[in-house]
């Protein structure tokens, strides 16, 4: 038996969703939709810290700038109007960060330090990964086309 878990270098998520009008009502909607599509929550997800810490950080990226955790904690009480949880940031800046999607240098969080709008830098991110993967597939199959 091959040790398959072995060989995974990084699982993505993306799933083509319709974007409905309804979405497009407010920014929490927006920004659920978008975690959704990207993978990074599941359809039945209750819990709201993903959603708003995402929220800040599109807002942070938006503007160009590449927030520290503490600058994170501190919109997200002005967001939410409560004091967050600082390990269950920590724990959801960390999965985001293994999923590739964040990176951390210097204290400062970013998804791309090449002066690229938010979009563009999460779709190059993920077709990085797709092309990768696609890559060794079609490897794979080759291999069995002979």
């Amino acid at each position: 038996m091959i040790p398959e878990s072995k060989f995974i270098r990084k699982e993505i998520v993306l799933r083509n969703m319709w974007l409905a009008d309804e979405v497009r009502l407010t920014r929490k909607s927006m920004v659920r939709w978008v975690a959704l599509s990207l993978g990074l929550i599941s359809e039945k997800e209750s819990r709201d810290l993903i959603v708003e810490l995402l929220d800040v950080l599109f807002e942070f990226f938006a503007k160009g700038e590449e927030p520290t955790t503490q600058e994170i904690l501190d919109r997200l009480k002005v967001k939410t109007s409560e004091e967050p949880n600082p390990k269950a940031v920590y724990y959801h800046l960390q999965k985001l960060m293994d999923q590739g999607l964040l990176q951390r240098e210097k204290g400062k969080y970013f998804i791309s330090r090449e002066n690229k709008r938010l979009s563009v830098a999460v779709k190059e991110l993920y077709l990085k990964e797709v092309n990768e993967s696609l890559s060794e597939i079609t490897k794979a199959l080759e291999m069995l086309e002979k």
